[in-house]
């Protein structure tokens, strides 16, 4: 006789030890998450204009972006850090959204060491930095980009070792930590996730650039002070 499966996730025989189903509708999950992140642009774009109203659109972009990112670091990688041993039977409102967002990686309710170092990483490192690199850029000052590289290259690894070691246990192990339905998959683990590859990409590259100008710059001030 088979055995019932008592949770929605795959693998559907890990253990879940004091697993409680979600009473929240999805729906209501995600409508506090979208208000919530709206919310935090809204306030990042006037303390911008409060501060600095000359900051170029793609600077003001930036700092909503590292706002937001440590935001959710800090608060909701955070949650899962400090709570990552009792997350199945977790009831309130950020225990319910990873439950839900676990169905496309089931890691987050095992507290796979991998998921658990990581997000700790994120949340208490990479949180922080976030917003002191977009002070930084609010304030024109001159260790933005290394700030900037620094907290993005952590980043963009954590991510990059995040969707790798899911993919290689698929291939070398045949152990799928996602639910097969399409929107599991595809929405929430590569379309949630693929923000931290795309930015902060961009954000290496740009702050290598200009560090790189910077020198620049610096060899040919010294060069015209030789010749004088």
């Amino acid at each position: 006789m088979a055995t019932a499966v008592s949770h929605p996730y795959y693998p559907q025989d890990s253990t879940l030890k004091g697993y409680v189903d979600n009473d929240w509708e999805v729906g209501a999950i995600f409508s506090i998450f979208g208000a919530s992140i709206m919310a935090t642009i809204a306030a990042t774009r006037a303390l911008t204009k409060s501060m600095n109203p000359k900051l170029g659109k793609k600077d003001q972009a930036l700092a909503v972006w590292f706002v937001v990112s440590g935001a959710i670091h800090l608060v909701i990688e955070g949650y899962f850090s400090i709570n990552h041993r009792v997350m199945p039977q977790m009831q309130d409102y950020l225990g319910q959204g990873w439950k839900e967002y676990s169905k496309s990686d089931s890691r987050y309710m095992t507290a796979e060491p991998f998921v658990v170092c990581m997000e700790s990483v994120t949340a208490f490192a990479w949180g922080p930095l976030c917003l002191l690199t977009a002070w930084m850029i609010l304030t024109g000052s001159p260790w933005r980009h290394a700030t900037q590289a620094l907290v993005s290259m952590g980043q963009f690894y954590g991510d990059f070792l995040y969707f790798t070691t899911n993919t290689m246990d698929y291939f070398y192990n045949g152990v799928s930590y996602s639910r097969p339905e399409a929107l599991y998959y595809w929405g929430y683990f590569v379309g949630i996730n693929g923000f931290w590859l795309a930015i902060p990409g961009y954000c290496v590259y740009s702050s290598t650039k200009e560090i790189g100008r910077a020198f620049g710059r610096l060899r040919q001030l010294e060069g015209s002070r030789k010749v004088e």
